[in-house]
């Protein structure tokens, strides 16, 4: 019996915590320290974790990773870089998550427009839609990776998803040449599998992928009290995947026999410095890999979408 592909999401990755920007009313950190993609990218090697990480290339409006950001020198943004390109990119597909996940930037004169992106993209047409994903892959190639497919930040495209999947394809074919991609939009509610969404010579073939399950190291980066959010990480472990393997949301989507998307953000792990989302997310993918092992196959997202990268 064939085992199951199961993939990890990381979303709102890179080189600043987005939290700082997204949550202005609370006490977030700007930028990780360094050791914690070290360690997430240990944790990753250690458990053979494979998914999909996702890079913002203008992280919050900030600069671009390709020429510099306010806030980091020009040798700490290339010593962060070279640890997500060489630690964690082997492990993972990587994508932008579009441009900027925060003000929508606008292509004609280099400005932020004062509406985030998930909302420009409403009623864009596919061609500006490709430009503005070109640009975001040209930047993560500047910037020595590899994209196999994007990230929407929030829901963006969720209302356009026609002229969204046709202009990433676009993108691809058109920036990178290649004819395979996939993105990363949905949650279990709105798509429960893998899904071609466009396949032409013009766009290529494009295959959406939803995620399956809820953050459960959400709550470690909220405002709440530490052990209040220990205690809650905990229950979630337990929901996802009881200590016996035998119930939980893991076990229900392994019974569908479908690939198992799960998903978790940067600043979920980094938990506000503590680290406390990542050391539950190594709890939860030890557990998996001793309860489950002959039954699931670590795979990042490309291998799912039958990419080769």
């Amino acid at each position: 019996m064939s085992k199951i592909p199961i993939s990890y999401i990381i979303d709102d990755g890179g080189v600043v915590c987005t939290a700082h920007y997204h949550k202005p009313n609370e006490d977030h950190p700007f930028k990780p320290s360094i050791v914690f993609p070290k360690h997430f990218a240990q944790v990753c090697q250690k458990h053979g974790v494979r998914g999909k990480y996702s890079i913002v290339p203008m992280p919050c409006c900030i600069g671009r990773l390709d020429k510099g950001l306010v806030g980091f020198t020009d040798d700490e943004l290339k010593r962060r870089l070279e640890v997500l390109r060489n630690e964690i990119a082997p492990m993972f597909s990587i994508t932008p998550e579009i441009l900027t996940h925060f003000r929508a930037y606008d292509l004609r004169n280099g400005n932020f427009l004062h509406v985030l992106e998930d909302v420009y993209f409403r009623n864009l047409d596919a061609e500006t839609m490709t430009k503005y994903i070109s640009l975001a892959l040209e930047i993560l190639v500047n910037a020595g990776f590899k994209p196999s497919g994007v990230t929407s930040p929030w829901y963006c495209g969720i209302n356009n998803e026609d002229n969204y999947s046709r202009a990433i394809g676009q993108a691809f074919v058109r920036t990178l040449g290649k004819k395979e991609c996939f993105y990363f939009l949905h949650s279990r509610d709105t798509l429960e599998e893998p899904k071609v969404m466009q396949d032409s010579e013009e766009t290529g073939r494009v295959v959406s992928i939803p995620a399956l399950t809820d953050d459960i190291f959400w709550v470690t980066q909220n405002p709440t009290p530490r052990r209040e959010a220990r205690a809650l990480m905990e229950m979630g472990i337990d929901q996802m995947l009881s200590e016996d393997g035998k119930s939980g949301a893991i076990v229900e989507l392994l019974e569908k026999g479908k690939p198992i998307t799960l998903i978790t953000h940067w600043q979920s792990l980094y938990s506000d410095g503590s680290m406390m989302g990542l050391e539950g997310f190594e709890k939860l993918v030890a557990r998996i890999n001793s309860l489950l092992s002959d039954k699931v196959e670590w795979q990042t997202f490309a291998q799912i979408a039958g990419i080769q990268e």
